[in-house]
Protein backbone atom coordinates (compact mmCIF):
# COMPACT_ATOMS: atom_id res chain seq x y z
CA UNK A 1 0.00 0.00 0.00
CA UNK A 2 3.15 2.42 0.97
CA UNK A 3 4.67 1.68 -2.31
CA UNK A 4 0.77 2.64 -4.60
CA UNK A 5 0.57 6.11 -2.26
CA UNK A 6 4.33 6.89 -2.78
CA UNK A 7 4.03 6.55 -6.66
CA UNK A 8 0.33 8.21 -6.67
CA UNK A 9 2.19 11.19 -5.17
CA UNK A 10 5.40 11.26 -7.29
CA UNK A 11 3.13 11.33 -9.90
CA UNK A 12 1.17 14.08 -8.81
CA UNK A 13 4.02 16.03 -8.30
CA UNK A 14 5.37 15.30 -11.91
CA UNK A 15 2.29 16.49 -13.18
CA UNK A 16 2.53 19.36 -10.91
CA UNK A 17 6.24 20.21 -11.75
CA UNK A 18 5.84 19.60 -15.40
CA UNK A 19 2.21 22.08 -15.50
CA UNK A 20 4.17 24.75 -13.96
CA UNK A 21 7.06 24.53 -16.27
CA UNK A 22 5.24 24.25 -19.23
CA UNK A 23 3.34 27.84 -18.62
CA UNK A 24 5.88 29.79 -17.42
CA UNK A 25 7.17 32.45 -20.02
CA UNK A 26 11.25 32.48 -20.38
CA UNK A 27 13.30 35.85 -20.75
CA UNK A 28 14.09 34.10 -24.03
CA UNK A 29 10.83 33.63 -24.93
CA UNK A 30 10.29 37.28 -23.92
CA UNK A 31 12.64 38.67 -25.75
CA UNK A 32 11.71 36.29 -29.01
CA UNK A 33 8.19 38.03 -28.72
CA UNK A 34 9.29 41.07 -28.43
CA UNK A 35 11.02 41.10 -31.89
CA UNK A 36 8.40 39.47 -33.29
CA UNK A 37 6.26 42.49 -32.01
CA UNK A 38 9.06 44.85 -33.53
CA UNK A 39 9.29 42.88 -36.97
CA UNK A 40 5.29 43.49 -37.11
CA UNK A 41 5.36 47.18 -36.03
CA UNK A 42 8.45 47.56 -38.87
CA UNK A 43 6.21 45.93 -41.20
CA UNK A 44 3.04 47.55 -40.54
CA UNK A 45 4.50 51.23 -40.79
CA UNK A 46 6.29 50.15 -44.07
CA UNK A 47 9.59 50.96 -42.31
CA UNK A 48 13.03 50.36 -43.46
CA UNK A 49 16.12 49.10 -41.44
CA UNK A 50 19.35 49.77 -42.12
CA UNK A 51 22.64 48.67 -40.58
CA UNK A 52 24.70 51.70 -40.62
CA UNK A 53 24.50 54.70 -39.72
CA UNK A 54 23.99 57.06 -42.83
CA UNK A 55 27.39 59.07 -43.39
CA UNK A 56 25.34 62.26 -44.62
CA UNK A 57 23.21 62.02 -41.59
CA UNK A 58 20.49 62.49 -43.71
CA UNK A 59 17.60 59.84 -43.23
CA UNK A 60 14.35 58.90 -45.11
CA UNK A 61 10.94 59.33 -44.29
CA UNK A 62 10.55 55.65 -42.58
CA UNK A 63 14.32 54.54 -42.58
CA UNK A 64 15.52 54.08 -38.67
CA UNK A 65 19.09 52.72 -38.44
CA UNK A 66 19.36 49.72 -35.59
CA UNK A 67 22.34 50.38 -33.24
CA UNK A 68 24.27 47.26 -32.58
CA UNK A 69 24.82 47.98 -29.09
CA UNK A 70 21.43 49.40 -28.01
CA UNK A 71 19.18 47.15 -30.20
CA UNK A 72 17.57 50.90 -30.37
CA UNK A 73 16.16 51.69 -33.99
CA UNK A 74 16.21 55.67 -34.48
CA UNK A 75 14.91 57.83 -37.19
CA UNK A 76 16.63 61.17 -37.39
CA UNK A 77 14.51 64.21 -38.36
CA UNK A 78 17.02 66.83 -37.35
CA UNK A 79 20.12 66.44 -36.41
CA UNK A 80 20.26 69.83 -34.45
CA UNK A 81 22.88 72.18 -33.73
CA UNK A 82 26.76 71.83 -33.09
CA UNK A 83 26.14 71.69 -29.40
CA UNK A 84 26.50 67.59 -27.94
CA UNK A 85 26.25 66.16 -25.25
CA UNK A 86 29.16 64.53 -23.52
CA UNK A 87 29.16 61.80 -21.39
CA UNK A 88 32.88 62.79 -20.52
CA UNK A 89 31.39 66.34 -19.31
CA UNK A 90 28.22 64.73 -17.76
CA UNK A 91 25.78 66.81 -19.77
CA UNK A 92 22.64 67.68 -18.38
CA UNK A 93 20.33 66.98 -21.53
CA UNK A 94 16.49 68.24 -21.40
CA UNK A 95 14.04 66.21 -23.19
CA UNK A 96 10.49 65.94 -24.36
CA UNK A 97 8.55 63.10 -25.51
CA UNK A 98 5.20 63.11 -28.11
CA UNK A 99 3.22 60.27 -29.26
CA UNK A 100 4.90 57.94 -26.91
CA UNK A 101 3.12 54.12 -26.79
CA UNK A 102 4.38 50.55 -26.38
CA UNK A 103 4.67 48.59 -29.65
CA UNK A 104 1.24 46.57 -29.81
CA UNK A 105 1.90 43.00 -28.96
CA UNK A 106 -0.78 42.01 -31.30
CA UNK A 107 -3.61 43.10 -33.93
CA UNK A 108 -6.30 43.63 -30.93
CA UNK A 109 -3.64 45.41 -28.40
CA UNK A 110 -5.12 48.87 -28.26
CA UNK A 111 -3.19 49.92 -25.08
CA UNK A 112 -0.75 52.82 -25.54
CA UNK A 113 0.79 55.19 -23.11
CA UNK A 114 0.31 57.73 -26.08
CA UNK A 115 0.53 61.23 -24.09
CA UNK A 116 0.36 64.38 -25.94
CA UNK A 117 3.73 66.60 -25.17
CA UNK A 118 5.15 65.91 -21.81
CA UNK A 119 6.87 68.47 -19.27
CA UNK A 120 10.41 68.18 -20.17
CA UNK A 121 12.52 65.31 -18.83
CA UNK A 122 16.44 65.80 -17.54
CA UNK A 123 19.08 63.35 -17.20
CA UNK A 124 22.91 63.93 -16.87
CA UNK A 125 24.39 62.09 -20.22
CA UNK A 126 26.80 59.53 -18.79
CA UNK A 127 25.24 59.22 -15.67
CA UNK A 128 22.81 55.87 -15.79
CA UNK A 129 20.99 56.08 -12.60
CA UNK A 130 19.37 59.09 -13.72
CA UNK A 131 18.03 57.65 -16.67
CA UNK A 132 15.09 55.90 -14.93
CA UNK A 133 12.85 56.41 -12.22
CA UNK A 134 11.69 53.65 -9.78
CA UNK A 135 8.75 56.09 -8.77
CA UNK A 136 5.43 54.72 -10.99
CA UNK A 137 3.94 58.29 -10.18
CA UNK A 138 6.60 59.75 -12.08
CA UNK A 139 7.03 59.98 -16.19
CA UNK A 140 10.47 59.58 -16.01
CA UNK A 141 9.02 56.25 -14.76
CA UNK A 142 7.43 55.10 -18.52
CA UNK A 143 10.12 57.54 -20.72
CA UNK A 144 13.36 57.86 -19.73
CA UNK A 145 15.76 55.19 -20.20
CA UNK A 146 19.47 54.20 -21.91
CA UNK A 147 17.85 53.51 -25.25
CA UNK A 148 16.63 57.14 -25.60
CA UNK A 149 20.52 58.55 -24.79
CA UNK A 150 21.54 55.81 -27.90
CA UNK A 151 20.96 58.98 -30.64
CA UNK A 152 23.05 61.24 -28.15
CA UNK A 153 26.37 60.18 -30.29
CA UNK A 154 24.86 61.57 -33.64
CA UNK A 155 22.73 64.67 -32.86
CA UNK A 156 23.42 67.76 -30.74
CA UNK A 157 20.69 69.99 -29.13
CA UNK A 158 17.32 71.02 -30.38
CA UNK A 159 17.73 67.36 -32.48
CA UNK A 160 14.29 65.73 -33.29
CA UNK A 161 14.06 62.05 -33.47
CA UNK A 162 11.93 59.01 -33.75
CA UNK A 163 12.57 55.55 -31.61
CA UNK A 164 11.71 52.34 -31.39
CA UNK A 165 13.25 50.99 -27.89
CA UNK A 166 13.64 47.37 -26.79
CA UNK A 167 12.71 46.74 -23.26
CA UNK A 168 16.23 45.45 -22.59
CA UNK A 169 17.04 49.19 -22.96
CA UNK A 170 14.11 50.60 -22.24
CA UNK A 171 12.71 52.03 -19.13
CA UNK A 172 11.53 50.91 -15.39
CA UNK A 173 8.11 50.54 -16.71
CA UNK A 174 9.56 48.71 -20.09
CA UNK A 175 11.49 46.64 -18.25
CA UNK A 176 9.00 45.19 -15.56
CA UNK A 177 6.24 44.74 -18.60
CA UNK A 178 8.79 43.40 -20.94
CA UNK A 179 7.20 45.80 -23.83
CA UNK A 180 9.03 47.59 -26.60
CA UNK A 181 8.29 51.11 -26.69
CA UNK A 182 8.10 53.66 -29.47
CA UNK A 183 8.26 57.21 -29.51
CA UNK A 184 6.75 59.21 -32.75
CA UNK A 185 9.52 62.26 -31.27
CA UNK A 186 12.00 62.81 -29.02
CA UNK A 187 12.83 66.02 -28.98
CA UNK A 188 16.39 67.00 -26.99
CA UNK A 189 15.84 70.59 -26.35
CA UNK A 190 18.83 71.90 -24.32
CA UNK A 191 22.06 70.30 -23.43
CA UNK A 192 24.21 71.92 -20.88
CA UNK A 193 28.10 70.94 -21.21
CA UNK A 194 29.82 71.72 -17.57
Amino acid sequence: MRKVLGLVCFIIGLCVVFGACSSTETYADKLKNERKNIARFINENNITVRSDYPASGVFAENEFFRDPLTGVYMNVVDSGNGNRASTVKRSEVNVRFSGAMTVPVNELDTSTNNLPRLQPMIFNYGIVSTYTSVNQNLPDYFFLSTGITAPLQYVGEGARVRLIVPFASGSTYQLAAFRAMYYAQVHYTRIINN
